[in-house]
């Protein structure tokens, strides 16, 4: 990442502040601003921390149990980084599920939940309440705006096999583009 496009005054805020901005104009997706908010704090965050979503953690679905027995303020925060983990695989890295018995739907599923598990839905902590309930529509605007110059596009099979299992919206547009017709009772023809 060069300094120039790190943005005006230098942070990966800023930088991504833009880049999440740019991609929900490309996606057609509109985040509430505390999500979208959260999502540039979450990739800047993340960026000097990639084991944290790694493999060498443990399971998240095991993460996610061990939190749900925490009490209080240990718990919130757990569940928390549940949802933070979850929604950073599902936005950024969701190939590395391809080849494991567990899918994205699971993984979005997982994370979703413990956010809702957060926040009742008002207060202070109303934001975890929204992420579940646009947890999708975020992790879309992630992969965005993580791959906006559409690197995961090089392998248009594996981008097929995605959009199949997956049926993801950035996945058919991307499809799109490169010639593939998407019929709408699924079937497809390459053009």
């Amino acid at each position: 990442m060069s300094q120039a496009k790190l943005g005006l005054d230098g942070s990966l805020e800023a930088f991504f502040f833009t880049q999440v901005g740019e991609a929900q104009t490309r996606t057609g997706a509109s985040l509430p601003q505390q999500v979208e908010a959260y999502v540039v704090h979450l990739l800047a965050a993340f960026i000097g921390k990639s084991a944290v979503a790694g493999r060498r953690t443990g399971p998240l679905a095991l993460q996610y149990l061990a939190a749900r027995q925490q009490e209080g303020s240990a718990r919130a925060q757990a569940l928390r980084q549940v949802g933070d983990r979850a929604l950073f695989i599902a936005g950024v890295v969701p190939h590395s599920l391809d080849r494991t018995p567990v899918d994205l739907r699971y993984v979005r599923s997982l994370g979703s939940d413990a956010y809702r598990q957060v926040s009742p839905g008002h207060g202070a902590l109303a934001v975890f309440h929204d992420l579940a309930d646009h947890f999708e529509r975020a992790a879309e605007v992630i992969s965005e705006a993580t791959d906006a110059r559409g690197e995961g596009d090089r392998d248009l099979l594996g981008l097929y096999e995605r959009w199949r299992r997956y049926g993801e919206g950035r996945d058919a547009r991307r499809l799109i583009a490169a010639g593939v017709v998407l019929g709408r009772d699924g079937s497809d023809t390459l053009q």
